[in-house]
């Protein structure tokens, strides 16, 4: 069988999100398959540490990084002619947009609904709207639904966002399969002790803290997890920090200025432009890591921590309780005091974070790369046997 992948984000510069998606979709499957072949279609030249080692598995440049137009030019003129001309039996499209005009079939992957209900013209960062925007947007809200319907089978990453394509799209369920996501082999417990005292230095951190992750997007609760920090006791916020890794600076200054009101500005620090490396050294030397996210399609962030051996309080909402089980404490994601009372809890009493532990040790061991690859090319197989 012949695999085309769109796999544009394997080559982005921007870290994250649908890029690691992809990487670990085309690591794992390169890991478990010694008999198809594979190509990656990118939009630009990659890092050659980006690719599979593995004759099986080659890639070309289908151009597509012009302003605007350029990704839907690329993914509606220009791939499905080099899909025709390489004989492509299944295609995977694993983040959101597709090939519409193409004859192959195909796969989609449909992370979350949350493209559905987004604002129309999201704003830029200087709190304008700009046509880029606008037209991306008409762009990235019209084709998913459209793909959805032409998509041979449809891939998703927890059932509670399976329940949510089914709802919204009214797609149906049997044409729909669930594939967690898993976690890269770095986020796990770091023994040496070494490291953790490096990282805290390189960030400045002088004492035991709660780690946070905030990004661009109110929905991932920053303000939240500020309010309820700042409903700690004065003994408790006095010895731990709250240290938010930020991935954007879009909401920062707004965050910052409500952090001023609370009267909590010397005890909350923002960490920027954090590598990989370093997060899983902060989820490890971390006392606590807080998840309010109002909703997630899956939630990465406290699978990494639990992996990493860290105790986890996260909201109760989306896919958050599927994913953490009974190794996490779930509460409602707009209830502050909830969210204080307990991380006051957590924080009081070691018993609790040690058992928290150990639980997010197991329960993280379910998730595999290896099995989500497995479960993946079953789905390809699936598609190709209905279409010959």
């Amino acid at each position: 069988m012949k695999i085309g992948i769109d796999a544009r984000f394997l080559a982005h510069p921007q870290a994250g999100g649908f890029k690691t998606y992809t990487e670990n979709l085309v690591k794992a499957l390169s890991l478990i398959d010694s008999t198809n072949t594979y190509v990656l279609y990118l939009d630009r030249p990659p890092a050659e540490a980006t690719l599979p080692k593995k004759s099986s598995f080659i890639y070309q440049v289908v151009g597509g990084t012009l302003p605007v137009l350029g990704m839907p030019i690329r993914e509606q003129i220009g791939l499905p002619r080099h899909i025709m001309r390489d004989r492509i039996d299944v295609m995977h499209f694993p983040c959101l947009t597709a090939t519409l005009t193409s004859r192959c079939p195909f796969v989609l992957t449909l992370h979350d609904t949350m493209w559905l209900n987004s604002q129309a013209g999201s704003l830029n960062s200087r709190g304008g709207r700009s046509a880029k925007r606008w037209a991306m947007w008409l762009y990235n809200r019209w084709v998913p639904q459209w793909a959805a319907r032409r998509a041979q089978h449809i891939i998703t990453v927890s059932q509670a966002a399976k329940a949510d394509i089914v709802k919204q799209l009214g797609i149906p369920a049997e044409k729909i399969s669930v594939v967690h996501n898993a976690i890269r082999a770095i986020f796990r417990p770091n023994e040496s002790k070494a490291p953790l005292e490096v990282v805290r230095h390189r960030y400045s951190l002088d004492g035991e803290f709660i780690l946070g992750i905030g990004s661009a997007d109110p929905r991932k609760n920053m303000v939240g997890l500020v309010r309820a920090y700042a409903k700690l006791s004065s003994k408790q916020k006095s010895r731990y920090q709250l240290c938010i890794v930020w991935t954007h600076s879009f909401l920062q200054q707004e965050l910052q200025n409500l952090i001023k009101q609370l009267g909590v500005h010397d005890r909350v620090r923002f960490l920027e432009r954090v590598s990989d490396k370093d997060l899983a050294l902060l989820y490890n030397a971390a006392t606590l890591f807080a998840f309010p996210s109002h909703y997630e399609g899956f939630g990465l962030p406290p699978l990494e921590a639990m992996a990493c051996g860290t105790p986890v309080i996260a909201a109760n909402n989306s896919s958050i309780p599927e994913v953490l089980g009974d190794a996490g404490l779930l509460v409602d994601s707009t209830d502050f005091d909830a969210l204080a009372k307990a991380m006051e809890c957590a924080l009081d009493n070691a018993v609790l974070r040690a058992e928290l532990s150990q639980k997010g040790l197991e329960r993280a061991k379910r998730f595999s790369w290896e099995r989500f690859g497995k479960e993946t090319l079953k789905v390809y197989e699936r598609v190709e046997m209905k279409g010959s």
